[in-house]
């Protein structure tokens, strides 16, 4: 858990000619932070940084984050992250979803949205080592 962004930073230095999107959870991010600087540092034109807000960690029940009213898209600014935006309506994301997407990064944007119910993984399948090679398969192809 967390270490989403961390990856996408590798993928996206490891490939300036591919866009890199990264999917993150605001726990995610909460567990390390300091990636806002390092992201933003190296400055990678190609990634894009969407943190999903919700208040909890999903990841482990659905606890809630020590303070839910953190401003990430103000933490990312802070960090040297370019473009930093925050979406909380749904209309208007879809409105400037593309823009976004098309900025040249590193680019970061909080989308607020409700918690879910709680949710069941099934662990086996998310960790077979016969997914990992699939993924690891489709980067070898791109």
């Amino acid at each position: 858990m967390g270490l989403d962004s961390s990856h996408a930073l590798g993928l996206a230095l490891g490939g300036p000619d591919r866009r890199i999107i990264c999917l993150q959870g605001d726990g995610g991010l909460l567990m390390n932070l300091g990636r806002l600087v390092t992201i933003a540092a190296a400055a990678p034109k190609n990634l894009v940084h969407l943190v999903v807000q919700n208040g909890t960690y999903e990841a482990n029940g659905g606890h809630a984050i020590p303070n839910p009213k953190i401003n990430f898209a103000t933490a990312a600014r802070a960090a040297g992250y370019p473009h930093a935006h925050e979406f909380s309506n749904l209309a208007i994301f879809e409105q400037q979803a593309g823009q976004v997407l098309r900025q040249e990064g590193p680019v970061f944007a909080t989308l607020h949205v409700e918690r879910s119910q709680l949710l069941t993984y099934d662990y086996p399948k998310l960790y077979d080592p016969a997914r990992r090679q699939a993924l690891k398969a489709a980067l070898m192809r791109q």
